[in-house]
């Protein structure tokens, strides 16, 4: 069932419509900024074997190899995004340094400590097990590698219709609080160097998306249908009032392996 909602979710004319109100590359809202945030943080270079989970169509991954042209491999659940990833690195020149597969984070496709750096980028929230997807992480993360990510956290209560109509609009099972990936970090054999919450900048950029999507009512309109436009008004909409009511909000998390 989670597989079909995100299947559904982030289908082709999904991935287009996100694209077109995010950026492009990009199905998370920071878009190159978090990316090269989360890059100091995590302290990237040309010699870092990243893993990418949850790689969509390749912003992050093709960012860092291009920018600091380390070695990147992106997974992802969605085959279509895979190929489409893997088209764009082609186009640009760096399929020499990142590729993307189909694969399961929960059931991690690597040799153990095959990876310097695990990297996310507002995806985890969509993995219905992140207790075990932090465990699969701690598997292929080498001694003295990595865990760096940014995602959309549970930062206040949100009960009943609400709440389920939030999780469905995110096409997410579930989310973790701070807290949380802290413990499931900790419990793998990994230090927290750097835990931040980042929710108000999260609520300011999706305000931003909100008023972006306004103004493109008939660009949108006319190029997917007036009721694609409402049901992606509606969606969105679902996700600004959980943002702006404190029940959700954005981490941003750096841990290292001992």
């Amino acid at each position: 069932m989670l597989v079909e909602e995100i299947e559904k979710n982030y289908n082709k004319l999904g991935i287009e419509i996100i694209e077109t109100i995010y950026t492009d590359d990009y199905l998370s809202i920071g878009g190159t900024a978090s990316t090269e945030d989360l890059a100091v943080l995590a302290g990237v270079t040309q010699q870092s074997r990243v893993l990418e989970i949850g790689s969509g169509v390749g912003g992050p991954s093709l960012h860092l190899a291009a920018t600091y042209g380390c070695s990147v491999v992106g997974l992802d659940l969605v085959e279509t995004n895979v190929a489409e990833a893997n088209e764009r690195a082609k186009a640009r020149q760096l399929d020499h340094l990142v590729s993307f597969r189909q694969g399961d984070a929960l059931d991690l496709p690597f040799a153990g400590g095959a990876f310097d750096v695990i990297w996310g980028q507002d995806a985890w929230c969509h993995v219905p097990d992140k207790a075990k997807l932090i465990a699969e992480i701690g598997t292929v993360l080498a001694p003295g590698g990595t865990v760096a990510f940014t995602d959309w956290i549970e930062t206040g209560p949100i009960e009943g219709k609400a709440r389920e109509d939030m999780l469905a609009a995110m096409a997410a099972p579930n989310i973790a609080t701070l807290d949380d990936y802290k413990r499931y970090l900790e419990s793998n054999g990994c230090t927290v160097v750097h835990q931040e919450n980042v929710s108000d900048l999260f609520v300011s950029q999706y305000r931003a998306i909100m008023s972006r999507l306004a103004e493109m009512r008939e660009t949108l309109s006319k190029r997917f249908s007036p009721r694609i436009f409402e049901i992606v008004v509606e969606r969105n909409n679902c996700i600004l009032e959980a943002f702006q009511c404190g029940a959700l909000g954005g981490g941003r998390v750096v841990a290292r392996k001992r």
